[in-house]
Formats: structure tokens, sequence, C-alpha cells
């Protein structure tokens, strides 16, 4: 609930017990920790923000060859255009990759 007593409905079906990260725009090198491991998570959401594809591992490396999801690039850095995936069910660690330096937003729910 907002500090205003308004609690918006995120769409259709369950909702998530709550949010415990909302990402804000992380800039990380050529290879970064999206989210550490979390026994307790359900889901997360990833959208990439920068203009080459992002590449998503589930697990401590992410790379051109090592890769689970590829999430295509955004017309202009932060424009809303880029790719995103949402991992249900995976509790171990996540990283990024991209050839320019990993440009993206998360949200991962509990």
């Amino acid at each position: 609930m907002s500090s205003s007593g308004y609690t918006p409905n995120i769409g259709g079906g369950p909702q998530p017990s709550h949010l415990i990260t909302d990402g804000t725009a992380v800039k990380k090198t050529a290879n970064g920790t999206v989210s550490a491991a979390n026994a307790a998570r359900k889901s997360i959401t990833i959208q990439n923000h920068g203009t080459n594809p992002l590449h998503i591992a589930m697990g401590a490396t992410a790379s051109a060859s090592v890769v689970h999801f590829i999430l295509k690039a955004s017309a202009a850095e932060y424009d809303g255009s880029g790719g995103t995936v949402n991992i249900d069910s995976y509790t171990g660690q996540i990283t990024a990759w991209s050839s320019s330096g990993t440009k993206f937003t998360y949200g991962e729910f509990v």
C-alpha cells in the first residue's frame, strides 16, 4: 500500500506477496550479478535498457556463449523498448552480460 492508502492492481491472477527489490537503472561492466541467490524468490522480471542485446544466465556467469535468455536492445537507452523476461520459480543467482556493459531494471518478488 502506498502512503496515500491506494494499492494499485498490477494485473489479473494471483498477486505477489510483496516486491522485495524494485531495481532502478543498474549499470554494470561487461558481466554482473542481477540478483543473488534468494530461496524466497517467486519470480523476477528484468528489462534491458541498453542499446545492445542483454544476455541473461541463471548462474554465476553470463557471457556471449553462456546464456539462457537474450533480451533485445532498446532503440535508445532507457526508452522502454528493450526486451523483457520474467523468470518464475528459480531461486539461484542471475547474471547479465552485454558487449557494452549492462543497463537494466528488475523487480524481484517473494
